[in-house]
């Protein structure tokens, strides 16, 4: 590159230290590269979410959300994720949030959509499952619900632990 002003024989050279570098690259690099967090570690996010929302809330305001094919029942999934939340003494949204898109990119979910906004709004303080398959499969999609759940200051609680899919 030459302009006016600096030219690549005129760049003075620079030192960065390991962490910089590391810092930079990883907020460049796209999240299919970076190898997503194991099963253990994204439990261990979504226990510490939960826990951290339930010491700041005695008494949580919960939305039910379950994912189906569809034409599938959701009545059973829906059922689990309730019995979660009515057990710990949670408030119930009143209207579950199911959608029938099957496995497609968990953004993409008009129902999760709507949960996510009524986390934004502060109208619920998290979301009741069944299990992770509610969300994804595949561990780097669900770290991006996990984080997005837990940017929006709610938690996630799941029936069943993220290594029984």
């Amino acid at each position: 590159m030459t302009t006016d002003r600096y030219t690549t024989a005129t760049a003075t050279p620079t030192q960065h230290g390991t962490t910089q570098i590391e810092t930079v690259l990883a907020r460049l690099v796209p999240r299919c590269i970076r190898p997503p967090k194991s099963t253990a570690e994204l439990q261990a996010i979504r226990e510490a979410g939960l826990a951290s929302a339930i010491s700041r809330t005695p008494r949580p305001r919960i939305g039910i959300y379950t994912l189906v094919q569809a034409h599938q029942d959701p009545a059973l999934r829906l059922a689990v994720a309730r019995e979660v939340a009515l057990r710990a003494g949670w408030l119930l949204e009143r209207a579950p949030a199911v959608d029938f898109t099957g496995m497609t990119d968990p953004f993409t979910r008009p129902q999760l959509a709507r949960l996510l906004d009524t986390l934004d709004r502060d109208r619920i303080d998290g979301i009741a499952a069944m299990s992770r398959t509610d969300f994804s499969d595949r561990n780097g999609d669900y770290e991006d619900v996990l984080r997005r759940i837990h940017a929006r200051r709610g938690f996630l609680a799941l029936a069943t632990t993220e290594t029984d899919i």
